[in-house]
């Protein structure tokens, strides 16, 4: 297990490490790769995608993404013992698997900056955010990229988004640019829902043992904020539904219910739920610990620290029932697809952007440390109208750039051009994915993938913030990814090492951008905008 100084990377303090050194908000660079040039701050321009009316076969896209949900959740991935999803699980049997998908870049932001442009990101770079987020690769999209929502548009499309992920609502952030209708659902986490008191009553023993609260509270003195914010906005939002994936899961039917006529259509679902703090509906707590008392353990440690095993046990159970509750919603949802015909003429996705750790090596979520897995590997299950291809198995690697580009060719249309990733849908059918290893980068740390091995090491020692040992896992051996055996393969490690570093330069250049457009003097009857 890699050590370190300081074992209290916490849900923020991992955050802050990964930025050390860029406190002036700077740009810096990736380890060996340069830093983003001064034009970076300055204008760029922005060209349309291009026109596609009348082509392509008018099927919708349904695109339902989850935060935080592992993909041996799922029984098509193997199941992990724990998690029960009946409804997805029938879904999944319909549908086409993905069995090797993985992202490039990490967590929450950066991934869906890959998803809704088809275009890699890394090496990326650290722009000072004005929220709490700050980690490199976590800002707005560029002003050149061309979403998926803006490219459908131009093929004569519908577009719709539905959120509750709060980091994509904070000002500033663009992900719902190109939408012609989007509607936010708020609660979520540290979210500034609803005013937090300024004193924390205690929460021992409602929620944590004195002795583990007051040593998270030494290892993380933001602790009670986060407690006091999260704790109010539950407050507000169990007033109005068992949880917030409810509300914005009735949102999407609604939708559909007014629209499911006006297509084809694209609709875009981003449900955070079961993104910790992990604090499911009592329906779904009773399926894994009936009538479960003593200390709540809703928000799960991202520090370092020792968790009892009733602690252990409690969290399991927490994260096992907030999926099952995604699950019921997105059944919900997937019942009204059924309900209104839509299955007929519609490419119906269910995605999930990274997982979590539950306990394996001690360690609970996600985060630079943990890029194993547990915590990368995605669900990406496609329907198909007629249920076409379904039980189909399609093997071989598949990163996050691939999803667009795949799904595009499902309509008959082209991704926009400054999509990176390729089409892989011919793996369904048994072709050889072109990838041979999959990079992926989590803060200051970067890893690489291949069939026979998971291996990490940092990018940029100074400005990680805590010390970081390569880990290399050997895939046939421990198939879990528990036993680090960097020491005993030198050799490996210096190849993949070099692979991450091949692929980092090979990207230089190309995944630079802007935040704002290039001066337009031009008169205003001869400015474009993005029409219907």
């Amino acid at each position: 297990m890699a050590s370190s100084t300081r074992d209290s990377v916490s849900r923020r303090g991992f955050i802050k490490g990964t930025s050390l050194g860029a406190a002036t908000g700077a740009a810096a660079g990736l380890g060996a790769c340069s830093a983003p040039p001064a034009t970076a701050l300055s204008g760029g321009a922005w060209e349309r995608p291009p026109d596609q009316r009348g082509k392509g076969n008018r099927r919708n896209l349904i695109f339902l993404n989850t935060d935080t949900f592992r993909a041996d959740n799922l029984q098509a991935y193997g199941g992990n013992g724990l998690v029960r999803c009946p409804r997805l699980d029938r879904f999944a049997e319909d549908s086409v698997v993905f069995a090797d998908c993985y992202p490039e870049a990490m967590p929450t932001i950066p991934i869906r900056r890959v998803l809704m442009t088809g275009r890699r990101i890394m090496p990326y770079y650290y722009f000072h955010q004005h929220e709490p987020v700050q980690t490199p690769g976590w800002h707005e999209l560029f002003y050149e990229d061309q979403t998926v929502s803006e490219t459908l548009v131009e093929a004569g499309y519908q577009t719709a988004f539905f959120a509750d992920i709060p980091h994509l609502q904070r000002p500033g952030k663009n992900f719902h640019r190109g939408y012609r209708y989007y509607e936010w659902s708020r609660g979520h986490e540290v979210d500034f829902y609803e005013q937090a008191p300024a004193d924390l009553q205690s929460i021992v023993p409602e929620h944590y043992p004195q002795e583990y609260w007051d040593r998270w509270v030494e290892m993380d003195p933001g602790r009670p904020a986060f407690m006091r914010q999260f704790l109010a906005n539950r407050a507000r939002y169990e007033n109005e539904c068992e949880a917030i994936i409810e509300l914005v899961a009735k949102n999407v039917i609604n939708w559909l219910h007014r629209n499911h006529d006006k297509t084809p259509f694209f609709l875009h679902l981003e449900a955070f739920d079961p993104h910790e703090p992990w604090d499911p509906p009592k329906r779904f707590l009773d399926e894994y610990m009936p009538d479960a008392t003593g200390p709540t353990w809703w928000e799960p440690p991202y520090s370092d620290i020792e968790v009892p095993q009733s602690g252990i046990d409690r969290l399991r159970a927490n994260y096992a029932g907030e999926s099952m509750c995604v699950d019921y919603w997105i059944g919900e949802i997937l019942a009204a697809v059924e309900e209104l015909g839509l299955y007929d003429n519609s490419v119906v996705v269910f995605f999930s952007d990274h997982g979590a750790l539950l306990g394996e090596q001690g360690q609970f979520l996600k985060g630079p440390k943990r890029v194993r897995r547990q915590v990368t590997h995605n669900p990406f299950v496609v329907r198909l109208p007629g249920k076409e291809s379904a039980g189909t198995r399609a093997s071989g690697f598949v990163h996050h750039p691939d999803v667009m580009p795949t799904l595009f060719s499902l309509l008959e249309l082209d991704p926009p051009p400054r999509a990176t990733g390729k089409n892989l849908w011919g793996l369904t059918r048994g072709d050889a994915s072109p990838h041979t290893e999959l990079v992926q980068g989590y803060g200051w740390i970067a890893a690489v993938r291949t069939k026979e091995w998971q291996f990490s090491r940092v990018m940029d020692r100074d400005r990680l913030g805590y010390d970081y040992d390569p880990e290399l896992y050997s895939l046939a051996d421990d198939p879990d990814e528990l036993t680090n055996v960097a020491d005993q393969h030198p050799d490996v490690v210096a190849d993949l090492s070099a692979r991450i570093d091949a692929y980092l330069e090979s990207g230089e250049g190309l995944t630079m951008g802007h935040f704002r457009g290039r001066e337009d003097f031009a008169p205003d009857k001869e400015r474009e905008t993005l029409g219907p």
